[in-house]
């Protein structure tokens, strides 16, 4: 099995709570291109990715 990125990490929270693209962006006042390249695994910005772990309630460690 192929190891998880982080950004298949945080699409499956994302598809855990339900909740779309959309929802996540205006929530955390981020752009839809940012997010999706962020879960495509194109894109990683420390100050973004940091906004979506406390969003989703998650830690370094439950990566």
């Amino acid at each position: 099995m192929r190891p998880k990125s982080l950004g298949d990490i945080l699409r499956m929270e994302r598809y855990k709570r339900s909740l779309t693209q959309e929802k996540v962006c205006e929530d955390l006042d981020i752009k839809l291109n940012t997010l999706s390249r962020i879960e495509n695994s194109k894109s990683v910005r420390g100050t973004t990715i940091k906004k979506l772990l406390n969003y989703y309630q998650m830690s370094k460690e439950d990566e």
